[in-house]
C-alpha cells in the first residue's frame, strides 16, 4: 500500500509536467485516502492511477478531484473529448459531467488551503466594466466583496490546478485574503455588476449609434403630413368628381398587389421547375474545427414548455463543450423563474435574468443576452421551437461556403426554414402551415435569388456574433425586430442566405390568439416600413434602384395590400350593386383599368394558391387544398392590419404575447 502511494507522489514530483508540491502532496493523500476508505478491493484502482500517472504525468494534478468525485477513467475520457473537440480539459470534464464544478472547486480550495466563495460575492460596476468578457473569466485575481469584506478572488474552474495554484501563490500573504470561486458564481457577480451598463446597451444602443434605424426615435413630420394630404385630396376629389376619383382609387388599390404578385410569380416559376438533383452531403466538419455557438431563447410566461424546449435543444448535433445556451427571462416573470429553478439544466445552458424596464419586448431581452453570449456565432430560437439537430452545423457550413465563393465577407445572417408541427389542429393552423410553407420554402428563397432585402423570420436566425454587434443587434422598440433587422442588414451592405434545415413551431389554433399575433406582426411591419422610408434618398443610396423598388413593392406591398384588400372588395360590391363603373378617366380607359385591377387580383390569388399548394405538398402535409381558401384567410389578415394600424397610433410598443404549449401535435 505504502509503495503505491509513494509512487503516486513520486510520479507527481518527478514527472516534469507538474511541480506544485502542495498539490502533488494532495495527489498522494488522495491515493492514500482511497486505499484507507475502500480497502484492498480497490488496490487495482490505486495501481491503475499510479500506472496512468506514470504514462500521463498531467493526471497527477487532478488526483485530489479523483478522490472527491470520480476515478481515473473520467479524466481519461474527458481528455479524449477535449482533444477531439479542441477545448480545455476542464471544459470537457464539467460539460460531460465527468466532474461537477460544485464539487471540484471545494476540493481544490481544500488542496490549496484557501476558503471558497459562492454566490455571496459582489463586484462593483467599474471593476466589472474594466475586465468583463463573456467569453473568459479574468486571468488575474479580482478585487471583490465577500460577505461585506474586501477580498481577492481567483477562479478555480477556468484553468488547470497548477495555474490556479500559481495565481493563488502570487497574491497569498498580501493585505487582502485570497479566496477561490467557481466560474459560474464569478460570472454571475460580474454580470450583476455590469447589468446597468449592459441594459443601457440593450435599450439604447441602436438609438444612440444608428438613430436613423430606431423605431424609438420620432419619425419625420413629412410622413404624417403626406398621409393627411393624400386623405384630404381624395375627399375633395370625391366631392368634385366621384367617378374619376373611383377610377383613381381603383388604380391606387391595385398597385400594392403588384409587388407581392411579381414575387409570387417568380417563386411559382421556380417552384414548378423539375426538382434539381440533390447535392451530395457536405463533409462533416470535425468537432475540433467548430466554433463556440450560442443559442438564445427569450422566455416570458413559458413555464409550460420548458421541459420540451430543453429536450429539443439538448438534441442539437453539436459538441456540448462548444455550446453556450442562454435561456432569457424577465426579472418580473416569477412563474418561469420558479420553473427553471426546479429543473436540472444541461451544463451548457444557463439562465439570464433581464432587469425590469421599458420597453418590455423580446428584442430588448435578446440585446441584453447578446452582451453575455460567449459564442463566435449566435442563433435565436423561440420557446416552442424544435430545430432539426443538424441546424447549427449546416449554418456554420453555409457561412464557410459563402467565404469560399467570395461572398462570405458580406453574409450577416443564415436563415433556417420554419414549419408547423400542429398543422392539423384547426382551420387556422392549416392556413398558417400553407402560409409558412410558401414563405420559407419558396418566397424567401426567391427574394434571396433576386438579391432583394429579406425580412427575417422570428426564429432560427444565425449570425456571426461580431457582425450582429456591428449591426447594433435588434431594435427594442420594433415589435417585429426580425423583419426590421433583415432590412437593416441589406441597407448596411450585408446579405442573408437560407439553409434547408427546418425549425418546427407551434401555430396559434384559435382566432383570438391568431389575431393578437398577426396584429403584432403587421404593426411591426408598419413600423419597419416607416422607419426605412424616413429618408427616401438615403434608402435609394443604400440599396440602389432595383432593390429599393423591391423593398417598396414587397415590404410596402405586404402592408398596403392587407389594408386595401377589403376596400377592393367593397368597390367591386358597389359596382355590381349600383352599376357604377370607374369610367371617370374616359369611356375606354376606365373599364380597362377595372379589368386590369381584377386581373391583377386574380393572378395574385392564383400564384399564391399554386405556391401554397405545391410547397405544402412538398412538405408532406396532406391538406394542400386548404390553399384554395386563401382569399378568406387574407380577409382575416386585413382585419388584423386595421387593428395593427390602430395600435400603431395608440400603443406602438405594446407586445401582445402569444402563449405556447397549447398545440395538439400531428
Amino acid at each position: 500500500m505504502g509503495r503505491n502511494c509513494l509512487a503516486v507522489e513520486g510520479a507527481c514530483v518527478g514527472s516534469g509536467g507538474f511541480h506544485n508540491l502542495q498539490l502533488c502532496g494532495m495527489a498522494g493523500q488522495a491515493a492514500r485516502g482511497m486505499w484507507h476508505e475502500t480497502g484492498s478491493a480497490d488496490e487495482t484502482r490505486i495501481r491503475r492511477l499510479h500506472d496512468e500517472i506514470a504514462r500521463r504525468p498531467w493526471l497527477a494534478e487532478y488526483a485530489f478531484a479523483i478522490r472527491s468525485q470520480g476515478d481515473v477513467e473520467a479524466l481519461l475520457h474527458a481528455e479524449f473529448e477535449a482533444r477531439e473537440s479542441g477545448v480545455e480539459l476542464l471544459t470537457a470534464l464539467f460539460v460531460a459531467k465527468r466532474l461537477s464544478a460544485d464539487g471540484y472547486a471545494p476540493a481544490l480550495a481544500t488542496a490549496l488551503g484557501v476558503p471558497l466563495a459562492g454566490y455571496d460575492i459582489a463586484i462593483d460596476e467599474a471593476t466589472c466594466r474594466a475586465v468583463f468578457d463573456p467569453r473568459a473569466t479574468p486571468a488575474t485575481p479580482l478585487a471583490a466583496l465577500w460577505r461585506g469584506e474586501p477580498v481577492l478572488l481567483v477562479c478555480a474552474t477556468d484553468a488547470p490546478p497548477r495555474v490556479v495554484a500559481a495565481r493563488v501563490e502570487g497574491v497569498r500573504g498580501g493585505t487582502l485574503p485570497v479566496l477561490l470561486v467557481a466560474a459560474r458564481p464569478l460570472q454571475a457577480a460580474m454580470e450583476l455588476g455590469c447589468a446597468k451598463a449592459n441594459l443601457r446597451v440593450a435599450t439604447s444602443g441602436l438609438k444612440r449609434r444608428l438613430p436613423q434605424f430606431s423605431a424609438g426615435r420620432g419619425g419625420p413630420q413629412w410622413q404624417p403630413n403626406l398621409l393627411a394630404a393624400l386623405g384630404g385630396v381624395l375627399i375633395g376629389a370625391a366631392a368634385l368628381q366621384p367617378q374619376g376619383t373611383l377610377a383613381l382609387l381603383t388604380v391606387m388599390l391595385t398597385v400594392p398587389f403588384v409587388g407581392t404578385v411579381l414575387v409570387r410569380l417568380f417563386a411559382m416559376a421556380d417552384l414548378l421547375r423539375p426538382a434539381a438533383a440533390l447535392q451530395p452531403p457536405t463533409a462533416r466538419t470535425p468537432d475540433r474545427e467548430l466554433p463556440v455557438y450560442s443559442f438564445m431563447v427569450a422566455l416570458y410566461d413559458e413555464a409550460d414548455v420548458l421541459e420540451t424546449l430543453v429536450a429539443s435543444l439538448a438534441r442539437l448535433d453539436y459538441p456540448a463543450t462548444k455550446l453556450d445556451g442562454l435561456l432569457i427571462i424577465e426579472d418580473t416573470d416569477a412563474a418561469t423563474k420558479a420553473a427553471l429553478l426546479g429543473m436540472q439544466l444541461p451544463p451548457f445552458m444557463r439562465v439570464v435574468i433581464v432587469p425590469d424596464g421599458e420597453p418590455r419586448t423580446k428584442p430588448r431581452a435578446l440585446n441584453y443576452a447578446l452582451t453575455l453570449a460567449r459564442g463566435d456565432y449566435v442563433v435565436v430560437f423561440d420557446a416552442e421551437d424544435r430545430p432539426e439537430p443538424d441546424q447549427l452545423r449546416r449554418a456554420y457550413q453555409a457561412f464557410e461556403a459563402a467565404k469560399l465563393d467570395g461572398e462570405g465577407a458580406n453574409v450577416a445572417c443564415v436563415q433556417a426554414r420554419l414549419n408547423i408541427y400542429n398543422a392539423r389542429q384547426s382551420w387556422l393552423t392549416r392556413q398558417f402551415t400553407v402560409e409558412y410553407s410558401a414563405l420559407f420554402d419558396s418566397v424567401l428563397p426567391a427574394l434571396q435569388r433576386l438579391r432583394l432585402p429579406m425580412p427575417l423570420g422570428g426564429t432560427s436566425n444565425h449570425f456571426p456574433r461580431e457582425v450582429l454587434a456591428e449591426l447594433c443587434g435588434w431594435d427594442p422598440y420594433n415589435v417585429t425586430e426580425d423583419a426590421d433587422l433583415g432590412i437593416r442588414i441589406a441597407r448596411l451592405g450585408w446579405r442573408v442566405t437560407m439553409i434547408a434545415s427546418t425549425t418546427w413551431e407551434e401555430a396559434p389554433a384559435t382566432f383570438s390568439l391568431w389575431l393578437k399575433q398577426r396584429t403584432r406582426w403587421l404593426k411591426g411591419w408598419m413600423q419597419t416600413y416607416l422607419v426605412h422610408t424616413r429618408q427616401p434618398l438615403v434608402l435609394l443610396g443604400d440599396l440602389g434602384f432595383f432593390r429599393t423598388c423591391g423593398f417598396h413593392l414587397y415590404m410596402g406591398g405586404l402592408v398596403l395590400s392587407a389594408l386595401v384588400h377589403p376596400l377592393f372588395y367593397a368597390a367591386l360590391a358597389v359596382d355590381f350593386a349600383f352599376d357604377i363603373h370607374p369610367d371617370g378617366l374616359g369611356p375606354m380607359l376606365g373599364p380597362v383599368l377595372w379589368a386590369v385591377s381584377i386581373g391583377n387580383l386574380a393572378v395574385g390569388y392564383l400564384a399564391s394558391i399554386i405556391v401554397g399548394m405545391v410547397a405544402t405538398r412538398r412538405r408532406g402535409h396532406r391538406f394542400a387544398a386548404a390553399a384554395l381558401l386563401m382569399p378568406v384567410y387574407w380577409l382575416l389578415i386585413s382585419l388584423a392590419a386595421y387593428r395593427a394600424l390602430w395600435q400603431l397610433y395608440r400603443d406602438p410598443y405594446l407586445w401582445e404575447k402569444t402563449p405556447h404549449g397549447l398545440a395538439e401535435e400531428d
